[in-house]
C-alpha cells in the first residue's frame, strides 16, 4: 500500500511560506482566488523536488516559481492588477491580536492600512523588492535571484522606497 501523505519538510514548507506567497501573489493577479490557485501550483511543483536539492534554496526557488507562475496567469488574462484594497484590509483586520487593547489594535490596523497606501503609490519593481524583502523574509541575493536583478541595484531599490516611504509617513 502507498503511503499518500505529504513529506514533513513539505508540510513545513506550506506552513512557513503558504501566508508570504499568497500576499506576493496578490500583487500579480487580480483575485484572491487566482492567488491561492498560483500558490497551489508552486506548492504542486515543490511535491516534485528532491528535499536535499531544496534545502539550500527553497524560499529562493518558491518565490520565483510563484513569481513566474503568477506572471503567467496575467498574461494568459491580460492584467497585472493589486489586490483590492479592501481584501487587504480585511486581512490586516483579521491579523489583530485578540488579547490586544482594542484602541491599540485599532490603531495598528489604520497605520498598517496607511503604509499599504503608500506603498501601493510606489512604482512596480520598489513594492515587488519591498515585498520579498519584509513580506517574504528573503536576502538581497534571493531578491536578486527571483528578480533578475543585482543584489546591489536590490539594495538601491529597498534604500529609495524605505526613503520614500519615510519622507510620506513621517510628519514634517
Amino acid at each position: 500500500m502507498e503511503d499518500s501523505a505529504t513529506p514533513a519538510w513539505i508540510d513545513a514548507a506550506i506552513e512557513q511560506y503558504e501566508a508570504p506567497l499568497l500576499r506576493y501573489a496578490q500583487h500579480f493577479v487580480f483575485d484572491l482566488e487566482s492567488a491561492r490557485d498560483v500558490v497551489q501550483d508552486t506548492f504542486l511543483k515543490l511535491c516534485k523536488q528532491s528535499e536535499n536539492e531544496m534545502r539550500p534554496k527553497l524560499a529562493k526557488w518558491l518565490f520565483t516559481v510563484c513569481r513566474n507562475r503568477a506572471i503567467d496567469v496575467c498574461r494568459k488574462e491580460s492584467r497585472m492588477k493589486v489586490a483590492p484594497e479592501d481584501q487587504i484590509s480585511d486581512q490586516l483586520v483579521a491579523r489583530a491580536d485578540d488579547s490586544m487593547n482594542p484602541m491599540l489594535a485599532i490603531e495598528k490596523v489604520e497605520t498598517a492600512e496607511g503604509l499599504l497606501q503608500h506603498v501601493s503609490r510606489l512604482p512596480d519593481q520598489q513594492q515587488e523588492v519591498l515585498r520579498l524583502k519584509f513580506q517574504g523574509g528573503l536576502t538581497y541575493r534571493e531578491i536578486a535571484e527571483v528578480t533578475g536583478l543585482s543584489s546591489s541595484h536590490i539594495g538601491v531599490i529597498l534604500h529609495t522606497a524605505i526613503t520614500k516611504l519615510r519622507q510620506r509617513m513621517v510628519p514634517e
